[in-house]
């Protein structure tokens, strides 16, 4: 009432000392009565000086619409300035509201890991030239015949004779893991043909257990099956044409994996 008599007074005097602030003024207080009254706020905590109950407060520190600060875990530290929040009750703390023990905690604890990086995929090379006739003839075909691979008569026992064409197929292979092989095994048409068709069964397992065994291929990759008579190069006129009959081929399955772009020789 007090305040209203004498802000009545003052305008009627003509005062320019005080008058009504203008409301987009934000030197003033806007809450202030009709006379012109800073909007001071020496402690800088975001309450006017007029309605601060708590002036002198820390910079830093969270304070209710009263200007006074709060220490959620009362250990003397206000909130705001505090890194140690929720110390226990009795706890010695330093001026950030640390104890001992939590200061050597934060000291120790180990920095996150940086973030791996996923290095750069290697750039693929350019496909090469074959390096043999054997290589040529898979890459051009998807196949191989095995030229002179021999077997004991009527067995499937590899001959010692057999190891040099069979140990070049291998070295071949094993450049092209992606490829998935069919051994196949023929016979000429002497002999019964459920004879031949096991014979044929049993030599196609033999190579492909030594190409396994002695190279690092991937066996569910390659399979062995034998066709015995039913698939004959020539009519058998003469040993020579019984022999192109009797042959073991490594056939590629999935030949849309083989490489392309290769410049490869006509021999």
């Amino acid at each position: 009432m007090k305040r209203t008599v004498l802000c009545v007074l003052l305008l009627l005097v003509g005062s320019s000392a005080y008058a009504f602030p203008p409301a987009d003024n934000p030197y003033w207080d806007p809450k202030a009565p009709c006379y012109r009254w800073p909007a001071v706020d020496y402690d800088e905590d975001g309450v006017f000086d007029r309605i601060d109950r708590c002036p002198g407060t820390p910079k830093g520190c969270t304070v209710d619409e009263l200007g006074c600060e709060s220490d959620s875990d009362g250990d003397g530290v206000c909130d705001g300035v505090d890194r140690c929040p929720n110390t226990a009750p009795g706890t010695k703390v330093d001026a950030e509201g640390c104890a001992d023990i939590q200061k050597t905690s934060m000291a120790t604890r180990a920095p996150a890991p940086p973030k791996a990086v996923e290095p750069p995929a290697p750039a693929k090379p350019a496909p090469s030239k074959p390096v043999s006739e054997m290589e040529r003839k898979l890459i051009e075909s998807g196949s191989i015949r095995l030229e002179n691979v021999y077997f004991e008569t009527n067995s499937a026992r590899l001959l010692p004779e057999s190891e040099s064409s069979l140990n070049e197929a291998g070295a071949v292979l094993e450049k092209f893991a992606d490829l998935k092989i069919e051994v196949e095994g023929h016979t000429d048409t002497r002999g019964a043909a459920p004879h031949n068709l096991r014979l044929s069964q049993e030599r196609s397992e033999a190579v492909r257990q030594y190409l396994l065994d002695h190279f690092h291929l991937s066996a569910d990759q390659y399979v062995a099956r034998g066709y015995g008579e039913t698939r004959p190069e020539t009519r058998e006129r003469n040993d020579e044409e019984l022999l192109r009959n009797r042959r073991v081929v490594l056939r590629v399955t999935n030949p849309e994996v083989l490489p392309k772009g290769v410049e490869v020789e006509n021999r």
